[in-house]
This record gives structure tokens, C-alpha cells and sequence, in this order.
């Protein structure tokens, strides 16, 4: 059976605006993701223990995405008051990465490629990232989450 799907083009816009002094500074980057056939949105309630929000893997399944059509993602922290604890692992080269989003922050991952080190290690090769997994600073936090993918 052939897919009735059209992909399409998911276009993403940040902008920059600030007036300091009057001098008005920011920018606007608009980004455009073609073949783009499968879309998740969803707000989740995250933990103060680490739980998957994304996986990829050689094959889709439940919450999972194939690695070679990964594009985009947004992870948006909904809370005023409780940051999120983001980590990003790699499961052939045992890479970790971790980042704190702060409340009403927002980050973007537009490719599985992926490094991590030790201190004082010099760079040595991308890999891509298996999953990415979210825990709360004190309490539960809602999440935004937007992922596309070919």
C-alpha cells in the first residue's frame, strides 16, 4: 500500500527584539525544512526523575524516530518558577550531554549529530544521539514538544 501523505515544507522562525537606548538591535532567522511527512506535538508532565521524551533508533516505533529522517525538534520548558534537566545520550560512542532549560526557555535540535567529552579531551567524531531524556528541578514540569521528521 502506498502512503497518502504530502509531505511539506515546516518552516521555523526566531526572532531577536531589544531597544537599548533607543537603538533598537535582533534579528529574524527563518528556516525552512522540505519532505517533511510526520509531525508530534504534545505537552507532557515531566518528573522530578528522568524520563524519554525522544528516541531514535535504525526503525520507528511508539515515541520513537528513525534516525535518518530525524529534522527538527523543540523542547519548550512551560513552568514560571522550575527548570528542566535535558540530557542527550549516544548510545555507540557513550556520549552525554546535558543542558538546564531554565522556565519559559525554550531549545532546538535540528540534527542527531552529536559530540561529548571529558575535560581536557580534544574533539574526536560526531555521533547521533539515541535518546533524549528530561527530569524537574523540585516538581513535576509541563513540557512542550514539537517533533518532525521525513
Amino acid at each position: 500500500m502506498a502512503s497518502t501523505v504530502t509531505s511539506a515544507t515546516l518552516k521555523v522562525q526566531i526572532q531577536e527584539d531589544i531597544d537599548i537606548n533607543g537603538t533598537k538591535r535582533g534579528a529574524k532567522i527563518v528556516h525552512s525544512f522540505s519532505d517533511i511527512a510526520q509531525v508530534d506535538e504534545r505537552i507532557m508532565s515531566v518528573p522530578t526523575h528522568e524520563v524519554s521524551v525522544l528516541l531514535l533508533s535504525s526503525s520507528a516505533g511508539a515515541g520513537t524516530y528513525k534516525t535518518s529522517t530525524f529534522r527538527y525538534a523543540r523542547l519548550t520548558n512551560l513552568d514560571d518558577t522550575n527548570y528542566l534537566t535535558i540530557t542527550l545520550l549516544s548510545g555507540s560512542a557513550g556520549s552525554k550531554n546535558v543542558q538546564k532549560l531554565p522556565p519559559k526557555t525554550s531549545m532546538v535540535l535540528c540534527s542527531a549529530a552529536m559530540s561529548g567529552s571529558s575535560a581536557g579531551t580534544a574533539f574526536g567524531a560526531f555521533s547521533n544521539f539515541t535518546a533524549v531524556k528530561a527530569s524537574a528541578d523540585s516538581s513535576s514540569v509541563d513540557m512542550s514538544l514539537f517533533i518532525a521528521a521525513t
